[in-house]
């Protein structure tokens, strides 16, 4: 798997959160229910989509440090690894990535929580 792959799948999980996209279609059935205003659905989506984007804004240092050390790594090994070999390390370094994800998630919420 590729470094744009490993970012698409990222950005995917972003964009496509479940819980999320639950509440989105609520408040579209509180909309055909008179619930709920178009203005409030529109501010809840741009708040959404605005959130987003700054998580994904958050992925781009730690991508572009993957890209780097992959590259290291391809110039250190060169060809001298067999396919078995390269398919762990890929397979360890996509762990890998989504650990850090998963940290830099939690330590922004956890830094969110303290400030207020």
């Amino acid at each position: 798997m590729t470094e744009n792959d490993m970012l698409l799948i990222s950005i995917e999980k972003i964009l496509f959160e479940k819980d999320h996209l639950a509440k989105l279609k609520k408040l579209i059935n509180q909309l055909y229910d008179n619930s709920l205003t178009p203005k409030e659905l529109k501010a809840y989506i741009l708040k959404q989509k605005a959130e987003d984007l700054r998580k994904i804004f958050e992925l781009f240092p730690y991508f572009m440090k993957q890209v780097k050390i992959n590259d290291s790594l391809r110039q250190y090994t060169g060809e001298s690894l067999d396919s078995e070999s390269r398919n762990e390390l890929q397979e360890k370094d996509k762990f890998l990535e989504q650990v850090g994800i998963r940290v830099n998630y939690l330590v922004n919420k956890l830094s969110k929580k303290l400030q207020g």
